[in-house]
């Protein structure tokens, strides 16, 4: 029996709202006012001190407004804004008495993922408000408010229908103009028919919202997951519906589009975070078209987030990868606010070793090798007046971890054991993650799986 796609939506809420899941159902907001004096709320209690014990007043909120439309024009300035400078997005606000001075408001923090103030609630059947008399009541199924703002978008329908109407209806709500001012803000659309789930980046032109780049959700072992509620309690439930939008994103700036990871990339992303707390080291295997790139961008920056990691190094074995790399990896950092290290030569890289800023670093192995050769003889004739032995020093004074670019030829097994050589020492050991390609010399696993080893 083809259930009602009101059941659909109850059922929907009902295991985003249960269990250790973080989501609140909001059943009073209703209308755009509503999700107004919600965000109003939330950015009271979020920022009690910068307010002084003066809330938010009817001319601020104005302002606010102006801000929030502004920056919902389009999604590609949507997410510049939401992903914020270091992944805090703020709010300038004038205060009405001028002898408060301007402040910054806190909206969405990617740094506070389901903890500190951040907040996570659903709504259903929000009433879009008609832009004329002759236009049709618009009720939106099922959308995900964090800190108040609309997120994430779910259009249902039932298992008599394709999930791509649901599809088609997201594009006409587009050409309608409905996702525009607070739901401009909209960063990844969810369509269903319960029994086949999907997901794509948000996008405001209907026409650049291609059906070809909507996907499946994946388990870690490649298994497609469908099921609606089954899809909502792995790519849906807290903190993965946030890390979605807040760090599993990323800005084309060539096409001004918002991106969206694949999930065999972000199992690959957490599988390397996951083995670096643990101090193991291992192979992530792609494919050609695989995102390789966009992946490897997000496992050298999120080691940096190991408080006991010092230094991410990204090593490659040639000069115009090395261009290339850092173009497309200042592109990204763009929006995450990462500090990319780019080493045009090899003093370039021993400042970056030795500095104490969390930055990625990038740099080929024949830099590498350079830099280490100066130091190693440093070290071995016991030459203190040597700068490079200090420097040697203050290099193996951090912790390493770095990630390989096609590591089957890019680093040899001996040439690691070289490098292992100056960077080990009795406290500190290097981690080493290697990007490769299956081959049939090989053993078989599948894009995010990740085997440990102490070699590469």
């Amino acid at each position: 029996m083809v259930e009602k796609e009101a059941i659909l939506e109850d059922k929907l809420i009902q295991e985003l709202a249960s269990g250790d899941s973080q989501w609140t159902y909001r059943p009073d907001l209703k209308t755009e006012d509503d999700l107004w004096n919600n965000i109003r709320e939330k950015l009271n209690n979020m920022n009690i001190k910068k307010l002084d014990g003066h809330p938010i007043t009817d001319s601020e909120m104005d302002q606010i407004k102006s801000f929030i439309k502004e920056k919902a024009e389009t999604t590609y300035k949507a997410t510049v804004w939401l992903s914020g400078e270091r992944g805090l997005a703020q709010i300038p606000l004038s205060r009405e008495d001028a002898s408060l001075g301007q402040i910054h408001l806190d909206a969405i923090s990617n740094r506070d993922i389901a903890g500190g103030q951040s907040t996570y609630e659903i709504i259903n059947q929000y009433q879009s408000r008609k832009q004329n008399d002759s236009e049709r009541d618009r009720r939106f199924d099922v959308t995900l408010l964090i800190n108040g703002f609309p997120m994430i978008h779910i259009e249902l329908k039932n298992q008599s229908h394709p999930y791509k109407e649901a599809f088609n209806q997201i594009k006409k709500y587009l050409i309608q103009g409905k996702f525009r001012g607070l739901f401009g803000l909209v960063q990844m659309f969810v369509v269903t028919n319960g029994v086949d789930t999907k997901y794509i980046a948000a996008n405001d032109d209907p026409d650049k919202l291609n059906e070809k780049f909507l996907s499946n959700w994946v388990d870690k072992n490649n298994k497609p997951v469908r099921d609606y509620l089954k899809f909502a309690h792995a790519a849906l439930n807290i903190p993965h519906a946030h890390l979605m939008v807040g760090k599993y994103s990323v800005i084309d700036e060539k096409a001004k589009k918002l991106l969206l990871l694949r999930p065999y990339q972000i199992h690959a992303i957490e599988a390397v975070k996951n083995a670096s707390k643990r101090k193991e080291s291992g192979y992530v295997w792609h494919t050609t078209g695989s995102g390789k790139t966009i992946t490897s961008f997000h496992v050298t920056r999120n080691l940096l987030e190991i408080p006991t990691i010092d230094k991410s190094v990204f090593l490659i074995d040639r000069k115009d990868l090395d261009q290339q790399t850092s173009a497309s990896f200042a592109s990204y950092a763009k929006v995450t606010g990462d500090d990319i290290g780019e080493t045009a030569n090899t003093y370039q890289l021993e400042q970056r070793l030795k500095s104490k800023d969390r930055c990625i670093i990038i740099a080929t192995r024949q830099k590498l090798d350079c830099l280490l050769n100066k130091c190693k003889s440093a070290l071995e004739a016991n030459d203190v007046s040597n700068r490079y032995f200090k420097i040697a020093k203050e290099i193996q004074s951090k912790q390493v971890a770095f990630v390989v670019d096609e590591c089957h030829r890019a680093v040899s097994g001996q040439a690691k054991i070289e490098i292992d050589k100056f960077f080990n020492t009795s406290a500190k050991k290097a981690l080493w993650y290697g990007f490769t390609k299956p081959s049939r010399k090989a053993p078989s696993f599948s894009y995010g799986d990740i085997r440990h080893s102490q070699k590469i």
